[in-house]
């Protein structure tokens, strides 16, 4: 165990490892909270990693996150592991997608998720199916669960594939092996285009099917925003992007909800750092790659982490 790791585990007593060294806690950047038997938030020597928001990296980015002042001086130098080859299924995907487009329930089950029509399935090329995954022996195997699918392309090309839980069991998303995080929606922008920029894909196509004079791109979570992405967005020249993540902590929270919600945090997490809202900070570097960024102010009876999700259901039932 090295010393970093230690300082981190200081601020978690009588916590114990998994069987694969992994030890498990509330998630400190969206605070989905640990649950016996599933994988949320985990850590250990080689990292960290959030299977539902997706924040990962080192343990020293984990200290700084928690606030830790003690940690050591002098960082254990670890090897970097070896680039890993392009996932089989990004170079050669058109037999698993067209497993996916071509699965019979895909429309039932999609528009059990959300109030979507067939066309927007069809135009944003949605599936249905097992997801590809690595095991730690290196053997590609398909899931045993079948998830709606979120193809993620970057110039055209598959990068990603993301998989919406349609049970109560594990993450409510989660990604193939392999998978690369792009900015969803962003090669269907146009020069003078007002944007939307949502965390769920589903919503952001839900919002471009109900207001189809607005585009609409999606991230995926609040916390997996790239500052690279400002430039995919720059070269399509929108007129705007109105950023709109959900309304809690991690997204963009305001003014009394704000207030509250960073009360609970410092109930619920003892000793942690209050996480600010990313929603600002993309915001500003939109602003500063000279793109004209404006933050969606949620209504105050908005409820907690409410997505754009609600706004749609409110305009129906209007």
């Amino acid at each position: 165990m090295s010393d970093l790791l230690q300082t981190i585990l200081n601020r978690y007593p009588n916590l114990q490892p998994d069987r694969r060294g992994e030890h498990h806690v509330d998630c400190p950047f969206c605070g989905k909270e640990a649950q016996r038997g599933q994988t949320h938030f985990s850590f250990s020597d080689s990292g960290y990693k959030c299977f539902v928001c997706g924040a990962s990296g080192g343990l020293y980015a984990l200290s700084q996150r928690l606030g830790l002042t003690d940690v050591p001086l002098q960082p254990r130098i670890e090897r970097k592991p070896d680039p890993q080859p392009v996932a089989p299924w990004r170079s050669n995907p058109d037999r698993l997608l067209a497993g996916y487009w071509n699965h019979p329930q895909r429309y039932v089950v999609w528009q059990n998720y959300k109030p979507i029509s067939r066309e927007t399935i069809d135009r944003h090329r949605f599936g249905y199916g097992r997801l590809p995954f690595l095991d730690k022996d290196g053997n590609w195997y398909m899931s045993r669960d079948q998830w709606l699918i979120v193809p993620l392309f970057e110039h055209g090309h598959l990068v990603g594939l993301r998989g919406r839980n349609l049970t109560d069991n594990g993450p409510k998303w989660i990604s193939a092996t392999g998978t690369s995080y792009t900015l969803w929606g962003v090669d269907g922008v146009q020069p003078g285009d007002t944007v939307w920029l949502c965390e769920n894909y589903v919503d952001a196509a839900w919002l471009m099917q109900t207001h189809p004079e607005w585009k609409a791109v999606a991230i995926g979570g609040a916390t997996t925003w790239r500052d690279g992405w400002c430039d995919f967005l720059w070269m399509r020249k929108p007129s705007r992007v109105i950023v709109a993540l959900d309304c809690d902590l991690a997204g963009q929270a305001t003014g009394a909800t704000l207030s509250r919600l960073r009360r609970q945090w410092t109930v619920d997490h003892p000793g942690l750092k209050v996480p600010e809202p990313n929603g600002p900070k993309i915001a500003n570097s939109l602003l500063k790659t000279g793109i004209t960024a404006i933050l969606f102010k949620w209504p105050s009876d908005a409820p907690d982490k409410a997505g754009i999700d609600w706004v749609l259901n409110r305009e129906v039932a209007a």
